[in-house]
């Protein structure tokens, strides 16, 4: 009776969360043709698609050397490939991927304040909990656990973390986005979900058109793709075009 033969994978993720398109698809089947031994494989979830580069290696033809080796060159063809991936179709980096993953965390701890804004018919709940050290502002829409604001803060005690919630609640209340960019970090305000709010009911065209390019300017600006400043105009400009400012 013949053995079975056992494979061991080696992967390394290329660009995640990206827009699949026909483009995108023509692009993976016209280079996998191209890879030797290795290969692209695909894994969709809500909409969105993760592309990952492996290669299967079988167990008894394994060895420390040989396995160091095809970890660093699988590495270095991901790293190769993700580049230029993202650069044409978007998603992000396994870094990106984690930074943002990261403030997704469920919040945790006391609750110690909570205030409600109305917009648009939408109710939104400003709270603030505490753990140990840690204060954590959230924006939420009412029944939902989705965050629109997750912030933690280290400060001298409650009081602190009551005035940044109602600084971050009059900014919501006038609409007014710059004071909420000095209040807080690009990573912690998803800026379009909170422009969603706003344009509830109305024309919401122009803004999923610059859905993808406003999810990946805070990973410009962190990458050092671009400044602040530059960060800043661009994320001016869209609130214009999306008829949120003047």
């Amino acid at each position: 009776m013949e053995e079975e033969e056992v494979y061991i994978d080696v992967n390394s993720p290329v660009a995640l969360k990206v827009h699949p398109s026909k483009d995108l698809m023509k692009f993976l089947l016209s280079e996998n043709a191209n890879l030797k031994m290795a290969s692209f494989f695909t894994e969709f979830e809500k909409g969105f698609m993760d592309i990952i580069v492996g290669i299967k290696i079988r167990y008894k033809d394994l060895s420390r050397e040989l396995l160091k080796f095809v970890v660093l060159n699988i590495g270095n063809l991901a790293n190769e490939y993700g580049k230029e991936i993202r650069a044409v179709f978007g998603g992000l980096s396994f870094k990106e991927y984690l930074e943002r993953e990261k403030y997704s965390y469920p919040y945790s701890g006391e609750k110690l304040f909570q205030e409600k804004i109305s917009i648009n018919g939408t109710l939104l709940l400003l709270e603030v909990y505490v753990k140990e050290e840690n204060y954590t502002l959230i924006c939420r829409e009412e029944g939902s656990s989705n965050y629109l604001i997750k912030a933690i803060r280290k400060v001298e005690g409650p009081y602190e973390a009551l005035k940044i919630l109602e600084k971050a609640k009059e900014s919501i209340k006038n609409r007014d986005f710059v004071s909420l960019r000095k209040l807080f970090s690009p990573y912690e305000v998803d800026f379009f979900e909170l422009y969603s709010v706003f344009l509830k009911g109305k024309d919401t065209t122009k803004l999923k058109k610059l859905e993808k390019e406003i999810h990946e300017l805070p990973y410009m600006l962190i990458n050092g793709k671009i400044t602040y400043e530059e960060y800043k105009k661009r994320i001016r400009e869209i609130e214009k075009e999306i008829g949120l400012s003047e």
